[in-house]
């Protein structure tokens, strides 16, 4: 079930993007629909429940959609932003954000379908498990909540938004359970989900919770490549 936030000020727009939504009922979604940034906040500080996708308009009084996208995802690494804009130059710049799309007004059943298979299609690419054990304990997490692995001598170290595990596995062991369509290396010690890349840098590669981490010469221009083609894949 794909879980939607929508947030928006505008009844009209609102109207629209529901009447869509509940036409599509070959997709299993369901959705929220929230008329203010603070009201959408107020539930998350209520609730430690979340959704999988937020659609935002970015023209909100008060805390505007950027404004708002910057404040989940400090509590939500794997959240996926929709933005709503009648200018093009927003669009350019909810990318800095990072977001997964954005849909042009006037909103249409269309655009707004379209965005909904990128959304499902990113998903099922990216949801698939992993399997490893310490300490004679077996752990199962989704590939998906993997934001980067790092290897210390014979351990690896497994980081999730929520929890840092460790495993014994070796670095040919870990790459047989990842797609490497969405993973990638980028030093010897460190295997990155592309999903959750902010900002490739000279020498390092910024991740969106804020961690720095290490980019290898070597590994420079394939990452840049890489992360082109998983970006390409949603579009």
């Amino acid at each position: 079930m794909l879980k939607i936030a929508i947030c928006d000020d505008s009844r009209i727009d609102v109207d629209i993007l529901e009447s869509a939504l509940d036409k599509f009922c070959q997709y299993p979604i369901q959705y929220d629909v929230y008329y203010s940034a603070e009201e959408l906040l107020e539930y998350h500080e209520s609730c430690k429940d979340s959704y999988q996708l937020y659609i935002f308009d970015i023209a909100m009084p008060n805390i505007n959609g950027f404004e708002l996208a910057k404040k989940i995802r400090e509590i939500d690494l794997k959240a996926l932003f929709v933005f709503l804009t009648s200018y093009t130059q927003y669009a350019i710049n909810a990318f800095e954000f990072v977001t997964f799309d954005y849909i042009s007004k006037p909103i249409t059943p269309e655009k707004l379908e379209k965005v909904l298979l990128k959304v499902i299609h990113y998903l099922d690419m990216v949801r698939k498990e992993f399997v490893f054990y310490f300490r004679k304990k077996e752990f199962c997490i989704w590939c998906e909540d993997i934001i980067y692995i790092k290897k210390k001598g014979r351990q690896a170290m497994i980081y999730t938004d929520s929890e840092t595990y460790k495993t014994n596995m070796t670095t040919e062991e870990i790459w047989k359970q990842l797609d490497k369509n969405v993973f990638a290396q980028i030093h010897m010690s460190h295997i990155i989900n592309m999903k959750y890349i902010k900002e490739i840098g000279k020498d390092e590669v910024v991740l969106n919770n804020g961690v720095h981490l290490i980019l290898a010469r070597q590994h420079k221009q394939s990452i840049k490549d890489k992360h082109m083609e998983f970006m390409k894949r949603l579009v």
